[in-house]
């Protein structure tokens, strides 16, 4: 990627607290018990997701930083292992990456160069949501102009002087799920994707990024990517899916790139987007979804949900009771199926 690429901007969401939580016990039902907990009392979930590794459930969450230690105690009370309770964070979205693994491979050279390490991340179909320590802010915005050009700013300082004001703004979007059955724009399914579920001791943004950027090389699309804490305190989860269109070179690259870590595949496997009106109002969305799931014995193998959407992944096989479950609690206008 040349150092003029072109981006349309990216958004800050801060006075939020990050929580880590792994289940203390093999449980399919631990995400969906405790998103239930999460809206039974009315907390708002700007950001969550969940990986399972096929031994546990990891499981990642923002809300506002008042709601911070009543979620982590409820958290706990769901048998959830808490790792890293009340950390004072920002959520950073970068938009727009068009499933892009280059623009992915950019924004993690840029933090590697400057040392910066997120405490999470998860992409959608229309932004990449990195989860940062709030005092390394102004570092990562900065580091973004290395790579990439704005229209809406052309220096970190015009980025600065735009969200002057906003903040006020940003505070007053408060959770207002309402409706029986929530209205999406539009669900959409991606088959033939290949699940890889990497566990890493360290980060290394700098080789991780380049593996990104072979990928693109390849020609393949990025449709997931999303972290989560692992097992241990200090090991992180992650996940991504790609076509499965070039398996033994992808295979190559992740063994290069990350040659400490542990990897295994997944496939087929499909994806699912879908957002709506009432999605950045989260308490209540996710837990709709994955009681439906739960109901209908879908298989799901990670989730993420970052500003207005959610994207998740099912067994290749399961993918129409997944749509019926879908459509089962959710008001879906219109399906769009595409091979991958």
């Amino acid at each position: 990627m040349t150092p003029s690429a072109k981006l349309g901007g990216f958004k800050v969401l801060k006075d939020v607290v990050g929580i880590a939580t792994v289940s203390s016990l093999e449980s399919d039902h631990f995400p969906a018990e405790l998103c239930r907990i999460i809206a039974e009392n009315k907390i708002n979930l700007p950001y969550i997701t969940c990986l399972n590794d096929g031994h546990y459930w990891g499981v990642t969450l923002l809300v506002d930083a008042a709601d911070g230690v009543k979620t982590t105690r409820l958290v706990e009370e769901t048998d959830g292992q808490v790792f890293s309770p009340n950390a004072k964070s920002v959520v950073l979205s970068i938009f727009p990456h068009k499933k892009n693994p280059e623009i992915t491979g950019s924004i993690f050279e840029a933090f590697g160069q400057q040392g910066i390490e997120p405490e999470a991340l998860a992409n959608s179909p229309s932004a990449i949501s990195v989860v940062l320590k709030e005092e390394v802010l102004n570092r990562a915005s900065e580091a973004l102009f290395e790579p990439f050009s704005f229209s809406a700013y052309r220096t970190p300082a015009d980025w600065k002087d735009a969200q002057k004001g906003k903040e006020k703004l940003y505070k007053e979007v408060v959770a207002s799920y309402q409706e029986q059955r929530p209205k999406v724009y539009g669900l959409e399914v991606l088959e033939n994707q290949e699940l890889i579920r990497i566990k890493l001791n360290e980060w290394d943004m700098g080789q991780i990024g380049g593996g990104f950027r072979e990928f693109s090389r390849l020609g393949l699309n990025l449709s997931f990517l999303a972290t989560g804490p692992g097992q241990e305190k200090k090991n992180d989860l992650l996940a991504l899916c790609l076509p499965t269109t070039d398996l033994p070179s992808c295979t190559k690259i992740l063994d290069r790139m990350l040659p400490k870590a542990d990897v295994t595949g997944l496939s087929p496997v499909a994806l699912f987007f879908m957002n709506g009106p009432h999605f950045g109002d989260r308490y209540g969305i996710v837990r709709d979804l994955l009681a439906s799931f739960l109901e209908a014995s879908v298989d799901l193998l990670g989730l993420g949900c970052t500003i207005a959407s959610i994207t998740g992944i099912v067994p290749s096989h399961q993918i129409e009771s997944a749509i019926q479950a879908i459509q089962t609690c959710f008001d879906v206008p219109s399906v769009n199926k595409k091979a991958g």
